[in-house]
């Protein structure tokens, strides 16, 4: 067995911490660990060995932030974050609420158990914990379950804006925004930045399969409300294998014949937490991804043009920029030679925004040429966890007693769905003792 690299992951049955090996196995790359309990598992992780340490040798300095925990139980079971967590936090989220108005067979905020939605006071703390450890100015993400919900949301992000957040993304299912149309201006002129909106793909099968019902009309009218209210939209896409991972090439399309409203597009490969009702699908990596991107577009995008970003782990995300030209698009990535990155990235840009970013630090007139940033994001599950990976997280939920926990940690779950942190902090889960 050719080993790649030693890390740490946890039992997919009962989350104990294990030791993993990451591994080539016929050009592909593996993990195999071990439970006393559990037994022996081998899974899947990314389809080109050489392409993987490409991806691994883009490393960046590391910079943390002063802990609100500390070290006593090992990682995953210290998040506060604690003295281990090795990376600043460049988006922080906070959840608004945990209930929703679908019931979606894929859905890893899915729990038994839905608490109370958190108070206007609990908000506060959440948020002046944020601006203390990731501030004095922050960019927010306001998710949930569905946060439109909440009849008060306004009055929420106008509080976040008024406590140092710089810009207000609201992650939603786009279904009140399209329908309610005062709700959708109340949200702007209290301040929300973009719309992070959950868009499956062009094809209404797709959303029947992802969201039990054909919600496809709902996400075209969000689109359009945002776009005659001036409201910034980023499409966030779940991927299945076998259900839309074929209608790649056209979301993308998509996305470059919309870019009044659609400013991003956010790719985020299913991973097995909370609810998963589809049959078990191939787990599908950055490097999955980037082939499919590349089939899909007659080889216009190359896998060689997404590069990790520059404020995680090399392996938690893939990314481009596709400028806006006469004949359609083309990557900018795709002249951008390693040395420029290294001088010029900001490792306080949020993970979406680190090319645009570095094209507007180039443009002579300051601002970023028109185009579509694509993100990869690979999210991790108790079968793919990589706890190396997780201290290095950029992205982190902060819950009702201001703590942070990383992404994949928070939303862990083990085979029987049951969460290691429960929502918002509330309450007790499983393996936390």
């Amino acid at each position: 067995m050719n080993t790649i690299r030693e890390t740490e992951s946890v039992c997919p049955h009962c989350l104990a911490v294990l030791p993993a090996k990451v591994y080539e196995k016929g050009n592909e790359v593996w993990m195999k660990k071990s439970c006393p309990e559990h037994g022996q598992f081998d899974v899947y992780l990314w389809p080109d060995v050489q392409h993987y340490e490409w991806f691994c040798g883009y490393t960046f300095p590391t910079v943390s932030r002063t802990p609100q925990s500390e070290s006593s139980k090992g990682c995953p079971r210290d998040c506060g974050l604690c003295p281990s967590h090795k990376r600043k936090i460049t988006l922080p989220e906070i959840e608004v609420t945990w209930r929703c108005n679908l019931s979606c067979p894929v859905c890893f905020m899915a729990d038994a158990s839905v608490p109370p939605d958190p108070s206007l006071e609990e908000i506060f703390r959440m948020l002046d914990a944020i601006r203390r450890f990731d501030g004095p100015e922050f960019p927010l993400q306001i998710t949930g379950g569905e946060p439109t919900l909440r009849r008060d949301l306004p009055a929420i992000i106008a509080m976040a804006r008024n406590n140092g957040a710089s810009a207000v993304e609201l992650n939603t299912n786009g279904i009140v925004l399209g329908h309610d149309r005062s709700y959708l201006r109340a949200l702007r002129d209290a301040g929300v930045t973009n719309i992070y909106l959950q868009f499956d793909g062009v094809n209404p099968a797709t959303t029947v399969r992802l969201r039990g019902q054909n919600v496809l009309t709902d996400k075209l009218r969000a689109i359009e409300a945002c776009r005659e209210e001036g409201i910034p939209v980023i499409l966030s896409v779940t991927i299945v294998d076998g259900v839309n991972d074929g209608e790649l090439g056209e979301i993308i399309q998509f996305g470059m014949d919309n870019l009044d409203p659609i400013v991003g597009l956010a790719l985020q490969p299913a991973f097995l937490s909370g609810r998963f009702e589809i049959e078990k699908r191939k787990h599908l990596s950055v490097g999955d991804v980037l082939r499919l991107i590349s089939d899909q577009t007659s080889g216009r995008i190359q896998a060689s043009d997404f590069l990790p970003v520059s404020s995680s782990h090399p392996l938690c995300y893939g990314s481009t920029y596709l400028l806006e030209t006469a004949g359609g698009y083309e990557p900018f990535t795709k002249c951008f030679s390693e040395a420029a990155y290294r001088q010029l990235f900001n490792n306080t840009s949020p993970q979406g925004a680190v090319f645009k970013d570095i094209l507007t630090q180039l443009s002579p007139t300051g601002v970023a040429r028109r185009g579509l940033p694509i993100l990869i994001m690979e999210y991790m599950d108790a079968w793919t966890m990589d706890l190396a990976r997780a201290k290095e997280c950029n992205l982190a939920v902060s819950i009702s007693d201001g703590t942070s926990i990383p992404f994949c940690v928070y939303h862990l779950t083990n085979s029987c769905g049951e969460r290691l942190y429960p929502h918002g902090g509330k309450g007790r889960n499983v393996g936390r003792a």
